[in-house]
């Protein structure tokens, strides 16, 4: 789980640099130092661990006493302790001092350990809170040189995924991640606590081999005492501020003033128990953080007069109108700067956009339920088509509301939405087309708006029509202005990947009425797939956060989708993580979004399989199963993965399936997902049919810039490695870097696989200078033959994480050798490992380590 700021802090104390561990209560500080001292040990190092105690810190040498020093020297104090532990210390072989919450050591051990690392300097490594200076820890806040920090920052999303299914002993569905994540607010312990009482509760149940929520609630009797640890040590004043805020919800800060001191809300802040997040238009709102102490605070059990408090607090706030901002950044460089703020500000920028879609639901529904007529519908059931489906209240809504007197246009849109629930819901498409035609007789002068709806149906979920063009050029048109036949030829011209003639039909319209929201998404891909990606991703990520700031959950995850394939081609691979992980965080989204959100699932899931291999849990794994193989978008049907994610004993097999997959997408007419599916398989595995159907396919749809991917895949295939080299020593980077990337590392691990030494050789030196111009980030996925590389002999392992961060001589001094030793070992270990840098050795060990542990 943390397994880069243990090697930080590794790297750090072989160089004899001190480690600070700083992170609040539950952050995981702990776990990472006994990482960190698992990790001294196994390299020789005697290590010397204390642990603070709260209760204890009052207690004269309490802390020290772990060392088992039998009370020697405690008659001349600390220093008579000092000097006996520094004796110890001086002695010969690498040495370290680790203290878990020093901040709570008692003040005799803590000036023993002050005294007796200044004397020998030698390594400490200390955990500590990350309350501001001044702290009870006074003597170890000022700096020491040198020395290290390492914050902990909240678990992500596909962090608490892995937690969860490591504390449950099977995967989490989607909601269960979700509801995890914004209660804990990242917080490991609280992660641990809610679902281990969650499961205590009966309040999870294991259906399909996943964990999922059996209500809309984690909360139960046994988080009260977490919650109560969280609090301890807060006034009656912060307290009842506190409760305020849960009470109340989120708020602008400026609104707080009559019921909350500013300096409470800043000695709130202070403990990790309120979150500040500057909102689209700049203003700042304060909410209770994790939302866990929300549920505390609510609970009926919980002694307060809640009606009175609320009461009070109606009374005295004001919530002033919010400012709009300006509009939003052009460029790429503000545009990656405000997401990496944007998931710098953990969940609570989260848990506020979650809350304000839940109120706007609420009130949306409450307008229908008053008046139900079909504009208060139509209002209403925009809002599923981006946000979470009660099914009990879209069911509600379509059979109660009132048809006479309804304008045309919102008929149309009830009509359309009803038909999409119709195939979502379980129903056949011929009932969905069956409404489509019933509205187009009720208003005719829908009717071609209605025929072209019910084509998009038919295109998206059964096959492409086969004379679309002549049906859709037949329609005609009585309402330009609604945006719904442009967006949906453009959709269609996407599935057989013409973008060229996408963007022409969206340029035709005289205005997007109905299909406001659908317009950016369908233009952001045109771009995409035009080849203009730098401008579908300013374009996207703008998109994003205009959907953002107007609560329009289906233009934030239908522009995520658009940006994360932009940026997954282009190299972001982290940005890429981070637009999933804000999709992921929200819950699975409304029926028309649903299959985006499954593909970037799916996504993530492959790049989790990439660095940590099929013994992690994949995010994969939460898409949902009950859906068609075969998607007209990337990603949007499970075959592709299912395919590349399997074993196989002869990759033959996979060149067989995956051709066999690529012909299945085109008779079904999904041109742009075999394009891309194909691509992305011979990455994988350069078979002879998968290359020689992806050149067929590229060829008859006019798509040249993959010509040097192509070539060099051809050489890969062959064995040409004299041709490999000069296209390789040729090449200039384009969008296919990944690509090319991921085929030399496959075909390299599949040949150490297979024991093909030789040929693994020949290949590691062509690659070397490739890799060199172009290094890799991280692990790339391979296809599983089944097989293991010949492993790392202890000492091989023990120099490869070493090398991460020293250098040879550093290595040999460490660990008395000669530096030709070192160099023999690394360069075995690089033949062994298919790794051609000092870099990738050390991240191959690093991954074998945590999955072997």
């Amino acid at each position: 789980m943390f397994e880069e700021e243990a090697r930080r802090a590794l790297a750090y104390v072989a160089r004899g640099v001190s480690v600070r561990i700083v992170g609040g209560p539950g952050s995981g500080k702990s776990t990472v130092l006994e990482s960190i001292a698992a990790g001294l040990e196994k390299a020789g190092v005697t290590v010397y661990s204390l642990l603070g105690s709260r209760l204890l810190n009052e207690t004269p040498f309490a802390g020290i006493g772990a060392l088992g020093l039998d009370g020697r020297g405690q008659e001349n104090g600390p220093l008579g302790v000092a000097n006996v532990l520094a004796e110890q210390l001086a002695q010969r072989g690498p040495r370290a001092i680790v203290v878990d919450d020093i901040d709570e050591l008692d003040k005799e051990s803590a000036a023993v350990v002050d005294i007796v690392q200044r004397r020998t300097q030698r390594p400490l490594v200390v955990t500590m809170d990350d309350a501001p200076l001044g702290s009870g820890a006074s003597v170890f806040t000022p700096a020491r040189w040198p020395e290290a920090t390492i914050r902990l920052s909240p678990l992500d999303y596909d962090q608490v995924n892995k937690l969860l299914a490591q504390t449950l002993g099977s995967p989490p569905d989607v909601d269960l991640t979700t509801a995890v994540l914004m209660k804990s607010g990242g917080n490991p312990r609280l992660v641990v606590r809610i679902a281990e009482s969650a499961e205590l509760s009966k309040q999870l149940i294991l259906r399909d081999g996943q964990w999922t929520m059996c209500g809309n609630t984690l909360w139960n009797e046994y988080l009260q005492s977490t919650v109560q640890a969280l609090l301890h040590g807060l006034s009656a004043d912060e307290r009842t501020a506190l409760h305020t805020l849960s009470v109340l919800g989120p708020r602008p800060l400026g609104s707080l003033k009559p019921v909350v001191e500013t300096d409470i809300l800043d000695r709130l802040e202070m403990r990790g128990l309120v979150a500040l997040t500057e909102d689209s238009g700049g203003a700042m709102w304060v909410g209770v953080s994790p939302h866990i102490v929300v549920d505390h605070f609510r609970d009926p059990h919980v002694r307060s007069s809640r009606r009175v408090l609320a009461d009070r607090i109606s009374r005295e706030i004001d919530s002033p109108d919010r400012p709009v901002k300006t509009s939003p950044p052009e460029l790429l460089a503000e545009l990656i700067r405000d997401l990496r703020n944007e998931a710098g500000a953990g969940t609570a920028a989260t848990q506020h956009f979650q809350d304000q879609l839940r109120d706007l639901e609420e009130s949306q529904f409450d307008v229908w339920d008053s008046e139900k007529t079909m504009s208060n519908a139509a209002a209403f059931l925009k809002f599923y088509w981006g946000g979470p489906i009660d099914p009990s209240r879209i069911e509600q809504v379509f059979g109660e509301t009132e048809t006479a007197g309804a304008d045309p246009a919102d008929h149309f849109f009830f009509a359309m939405t009803r038909a999409l629930w119709a195939i979502v819901s379980g129903g056949q498409l011929a009932a969905a087309t069956g409404i489509l035609q019933d509205i187009g007789q009720a208003h005719p002068d829908w009717k071609a708006e209605a025929q072209a709806f019910a084509l998009y149906l038919e295109a998206s979920f059964d096959r492409m029509p086969t004379n679309l063009d002549e049906t859709l050029d037949g329609l005609g048109s009585h309402h330009p202005e609604s945006g719904v036949l442009p967006v949906i030829r453009g959709i269609l011209e996407l599935y057989r990947f013409d973008a060229q003639a996408a963007l022409r039909a969206l340029d035709s319209a005289d205005g997007f009425e109905i299909a406001a929201s659908v317009e950016p998404f369908v233009r952001g891909l045109a771009l995409h797939i035009a080849g203009h990606g730098e401008e579908a991703l300013i374009f996207s990520l703008s998109q994003r956060a205009a959907a953002r700031r107007r609560l329009d959950q289906f233009g934030f995850v239908a522009s995520s989708y658009v940006a994360v394939l932009a940026m997954t081609q282009q190299g972001l691979s982290k940005e890429a993580d981070r637009v999933m992980a804000s999709v992921f965080a929200l819950g699975r989204p409304g029926f028309l979004v649903n299959f985006l959100h499954d593909a970037m699932l799916r996504i993530a899931g492959l790049r989790v399989l990439a660095s940590s291999g099929k013994n992690v849990p994949s995010l994969g794994i939460q898409a949902r199963k009950d859906v068609a193989d075969i998607g007209p978008l990337p990603g949007t049907g499970k075959a592709v993965y299912e395919l590349v994610t399997r074993k196989y004993a002869d990759p033959a097999d996979f060149d067989q399936n995956a051709a066999d997959l690529l012909e299945q997408q085109l008779d079904r007419g999904y041109i742009t997902e075999a394009v891309y599916a194909s691509l992305f398989m011979l990455s994988l595995y350069p078979g002879y049919k998968i290359l020689e159907t992806t050149q067929r396919l590229l060829q008859e749809n006019g798509a040249n810039t993959h010509a040097q991917f192509l070539a060099i895949a051809g050489a890969v295939r062959d064995r040409d490695h004299q041709l490999l080299k000069i296209l390789l020593d040729q090449y200039e980077a384009d969008s296919d870097l990944p690509a090319i990337t991921r085929l030399l590392k496959s075909t390299l691990r599949r040949f150490l696989h297979k024991r093909h030494h030789g040929l693994a050789k020949t290949l590691q030196r062509i690659t070397s200078v490739f890799e060199d111009r172009f290094p890799s980030q991280g692990e790339q996925l391979t296809l599983d033959t089944g097989g293991q590389p010949q492993g790392l002999t202890a000492r091989e392992r023990e120099i490869a994480i070493l090398a991460g961060s020293q250098r040879t001589p550093e290595i040999a001094a460490l660990l008395g050798i000669s530096p030709r030793t070192v160099e023999n070992h690394i360069s075995r270990a690089l033949g062994k490992t298919g790794t051609t840098t000092r870099q990738s050795l050390y991240e191959h060990a690093r991954n074998a380590q945590t999955n072997d542990g």
